[in-house]
């Protein structure tokens, strides 16, 4: 399915003809134009394309004029400067709080746009100093969608950071360079598409906090690799896959998954075959946990003890089998996607002669019951 809205991501510092430069490289080479730009600079950066851009007599309006670009938003709303900790503009990035400040706002923007599934990138590194283009680089990297691209775009040498050249115009313009005198519409302006490995496809969603920073992300990222360690917490009735967010499970899920983790640990393979004695031996492990997190089972008194029972001799441990592992599998993939495969309760066999068991690794597996 076609993505519904088309952007072009792009960061600057004092060159704003960035912006134009790949535009129309994109029109002219591709065929490809944005419904919008996005600018992500210092405020330094910002005035300068207020001033070299935007309005009536702007080169952006006079780009989109000249070769009928149309319906492209573009405008101060769209261009957004990188804050302090305070909420105050930068004027540049020179430190390295400055520079871990510009990381953490271009890296999580990226996140942002990419987290809607109908929307189409095309991320530019060209423009700002060499830090901001490698962490939006790097944040398509870990982020981006196979309808997603990089580029940089390339400027013949004569008119690389002219402070009159914007794009070759379809007119000759004459300009005064450094090899003489030169027609700007003659001007070379090539798009350079870069490859990058999507790490998202295959990885598990990142479930960050409000105020992450890129350095987590990287963190997590990394872990996520190849972690494959598993927590399963009962006074949370929670279950940790890695290094990710805690998962809760509902009563039976988690008695389910609990006993069947204990079952992979110490080296049991469940058989769900007619007349098998592993349903009597399921049953009584999954229903010892189920009584510890019921509340409603909760209770050491005749009448507690008396519904317990009538509970358990009621019980219908090849329906819980049946759907269980489903539920569970359903659970895991929401918040993992394609790495739920590793905490996964799996099957194998013939269809009257299954075999159960928890998929990750036995010695992988810690078991938190207080």
């Amino acid at each position: 399915m076609a993505a519904e809205k088309r952007i072009l991501v792009a960061v600057t510092g004092m060159s704003p003809q960035i912006v134009t430069e790949t535009l129309y490289a994109l029109h002219t080479q591709q065929q490809w134009l944005p419904q919008e730009v996005h600018v992500l600079t210092t405020q330094t950066g910002a005035d300068n394309i207020a001033a070299s851009l935007l309005g009536e007599c702007g080169f952006f309006r006079r780009l989109c004029e000249e070769y009928e670009l149309q319906d492209i938003a573009f405008d101060k709303d769209f261009i957004h400067v990188i804050r302090d900790e305070n909420g105050r503009p930068l004027a540049d990035i020179r430190s390295p709080q400055e520079n871990n400040l510009a990381a953490d706002q271009i890296v999580r923007f990226i996140h942002d746009l990419c987290a809607d599934g109908q929307t189409e990138l095309h991320v530019s590194i060209a423009g700002g100093r060499k830090s901001m283009g490698f962490y939006i680089g790097y944040a398509l990297s870990l982020f981006g969608r196979r309808q997603d691209k990089l580029s940089h775009v390339l400027v013949e040498e004569a008119f690389e950071q002219h402070r009159e050249f914007f794009y070759p115009p379809r007119q000759s313009v004459w300009l005064d360079t450094a090899k003489g005198r030169l027609d700007a519409s003659q001007a070379q302006v090539m798009l350079a598409d870069i490859p990058f490995v999507r790490m998202r496809e295959g990885m598990p969603k990142l479930r960050l906090a409000d105020n992450w920073s890129f350095s987590q992300a990287v963190e997590l990222t990394q872990k996520g690799l190849g972690d494959f360690n598993l927590l399963i917490d009962c006074p949370t009735m929670s279950i940790v896959c890695g290094n990710m967010e805690p998962i809760k499970l509902a009563e039976r899920e988690f008695s389910f998954y609990l006993a069947m983790a204990e079952f992979k640990r110490e080296g049991v393979v469940l058989c769900r075959q007619r007349n098998s004695p592993d349903y009597q031996r399921l049953k009584e492990r999954y229903w010892q946990h189920y009584c510890r997190f019921k509340k409603e089972l909760q209770g050491s008194g005749p009448q507690a003890k008396h519904h317990q029972q009538e509970i358990y001799q009621n019980l219908d441990i090849d329906e819980i089998w049946k759907e269980v592992p489903t539920r569970i599998k359903k659970v895991l993939v929401r918040h993992l996607d394609d790495y739920a495969k590793y905490y996964l309760i799996a099957s194998s066999g013939a269809r009257n002669r299954l075999s159960y068991q928890l998929v990750t690794d036995k010695n992988r597996i810690e078991i938190r019951y207080v």
